[in-house]
């Protein structure tokens, strides 16, 4: 019984400390990445009655085993600062959700954005036309760019979405916008956003005692090509999975070279189409602080299938920034689930920023 509690312990460990190196990158380990990992669960239900039964010191494996499935492979998030109830709002609260180009029923997005008070509600797979949008939000800073929508309470100063005809004809995604955002700092006597807009408001001048962030809304490329053919042809896909991944890693670098030449402290947000523990995350992304991560409580599953779910959605903070606290949105209709996070002004790392 000790063996074999020490076996899969072993097992355990070795997916842990391979599937950020061989996800995206090896076929098997990437349909370990995207497919339900509780199934690495299974054994436990053998090793720990066994253990009790023939021999209790076997438990201390299996203990420490779970403890690994469940923290670092299926990504169960425990934060201090969630459990305490973070130390307030923030200075920002923004909220991201991939619509999942259905017909989005206008009433429950309002109804979700009444009871969460985001400030800025970063869209993808957005297909209500920016009228709609307008009128659903009246007061508010609307923009729309070929399925990306962003609702903001302050004002957009500039906005910039890439050409995304080059990654088009490789068969890519690639959605990139860029916006530059006037934010309240309440500290400041008489701090204001500016005046509300019908539509986005591009152009704005920032007013008096305000700073500017960069927002970076991103909707990447799915495996949802490659999984389905290794799911059909297993190893005589490689081609294929490699050839996806190619086009998710350049998404990745063009999207990370866009947030590199942000001229304010950052955020991203959107639809990445890969979980933190993914090699092409860990290439581009683990060097910001993971809203969820840092401060959410559970799996925080926003990508629902019809046995499990993944965390695909990100809220990522740059310097200047950190995350006081980040949870995941109702059902609002889509097989994704909004992602929240509150997150608190730190400082101003680039030169010229304010």
């Amino acid at each position: 019984m000790l063996a074999g509690a020490v076996l899969y312990l072993v097992v355990v460990v070795a997916i842990w400390l391979a599937l950020p190196v061989l996800g995206d990158r090896w076929w098997p380990a990437t349909l370990f990445l995207f497919g339900p990992r509780r199934l690495i669960a299974l054994p436990l239900l053998a090793i720990v009655p066994a253990a009790l039964l023939l021999q209790r010191r076997a438990l201390l494996l299996a203990a420490l085993a779970s403890a690994i499935v469940v923290g670092p492979i299926l990504g169960y998030a425990l934060s201090l600062r969630a459990i305490a109830g973070g130390t307030g709002r923030g200075d920002l609260r923004v909220a991201s959700f991939n619509t999942g180009s259905r017909a989005m029923s206008m009433e429950r997005l309002k109804g979700f954005v009444a009871e969460s008070r985001p400030d800025v509600l970063a869209l993808q797979e957005c297909a209500t036309p920016e009228p709609e949008l307008t009128a659903a939000f009246p007061g508010w800073f609307v923009h729309v760019d070929r399925g990306m929508c962003l609702v903001s309470r302050y004002p957009l100063l500039e906005v910039e979405s890439r050409d995304r005809r080059d990654v088009w004809r490789a068969g890519g995604h690639g959605a990139i916008l860029r916006y530059a955002i006037a934010l309240p700092d309440r500290a400041a006597p008489g701090a204001r956003a500016g005046s509300p807009g019908p539509g986005a408001d591009v152009g704005a001048q920032a007013a008096p005692g305000t700073r500017t962030f960069s927002l970076l809304n991103l909707h990447l490329e799915t495996p949802r090509d490659a999984i389905e053919a290794l799911i059909h042809g297993l190893w005589k896909q490689a081609a294929e999975h490699d050839r996806v991944m190619a086009l998710r890693t350049w998404e990745s670098e063009l999207a990370r070279q866009w947030v590199d030449e942000a001229p304010h402290p950052a955020v991203i947000v959107g639809d990445l189409n890969m979980p933190v523990d993914s090699a092409i995350y860990r290439r581009f992304w683990a060097g910001f602080e993971n809203a969820f991560s840092r401060a959410g409580l559970g799996f925080g599953a926003t990508k629902r299938t019809r046995w499990f779910g993944i965390r695909i959605d990100h809220v990522l903070a740059g310097p200047g920034w950190t995350t006081e606290r980040a949870w995941i949105g109702p059902d609002l209709g889509s097989d994704h689930l909004p992602i929240l996070a509150d997150l608190r002004w730190t400082g101003s790392p680039r030169p010229g920023s304010p």
